[in-house]
Formats: structure tokens, sequence, C-alpha cells
């Protein structure tokens, strides 16, 4: 299997991932938040601020199964998806330092955003000579 078939599935199967989770996190984020410890219950600003991020990762995964299916958005996806994992992992890693340690599963999400941008970014360097 060549690298950017490669490149295509890494947009698919993310687009997939950040779908569920977008949209899990829009239309039913007091129980996703209370799953990692976060009460956000009858708090409006913070239930407003959680949907706006799941319609967010919504968009975005629209954009990586789109960047997978047409060849012209491709080249967009493959900057955008990886930006957005390793941002995120950033984000928790700093967190992690000045806040502590969060509930396993948030730990977990670390990781795998941190992995999946990474693998995105080598993914692109391979492919941005080709036919990005």
């Amino acid at each position: 299997m060549n690298s950017f078939k490669i490149l295509k599935i890494y947009l698919f199967v993310s687009g997939l991932l950040l779908s569920v989770i977008g949209t899990l996190t829009a239309f039913n984020p007091i129980t996703i938040k209370a799953n990692e410890g976060i009460e956000i219950a009858g708090n409006s600003s913070a239930l407003n601020d959680v949907r706006a991020f799941g319609i967010f990762l919504i968009t975005i995964a629209g954009l990586s199964v789109l960047g997978a299916l047409k060849s012209n958005l491709t080249k967009t996806a493959s900057i955008a998806i990886p930006l957005l994992f390793t941002a995120l992992g950033i984000g928790r890693t700093i967190s992690i330092f000045l806040d502590g340690f969060p509930s396993d599963g948030m730990t977990k999400a670390t990781v795998l955003e941190l992995a999946l941008g990474t693998i995105g970014i080598l993914l692109y360097q391979i492919n941005k000579n080709k036919q990005l």
C-alpha cells in the first residue's frame, strides 16, 4: 500500500473518530464530562463551551473525511487534522505540568492525540511532494 493511500485512510479514520467524539460532546455533554469526573450539569456557560467544541470537532471531522475522499481537499485536511491533534495533545500536556494529572481517560486522550498528530505530520511530510 502506498503512502498516499495510508494518508487517505488516516484522514478517513480520524474523521470518523472526531465525528463520534464531537457528536457525543455536542449532544451529550453532561454524561461525557461526568465520565471524566467533570461536573457541568446546570452550568449553562460550561455547557455552551463544551457543545461549541463538539460542533467544532464535527466540522473538522467533515473536513477530514472530505480530504480522504476528494483530492482537492487532501492537502488542507492533511495539514489541519494533525495540527488539531497536536494542539490538543500539547495543550493537555501543558495542563498536566501546570495543573497535575487528570483522569485516566484524559491522560489516554493526551497520548492518543499526540500519537495521531505525530502520525499525521509524518504522513504529510512523506506525501507533500507527491500528489498533495
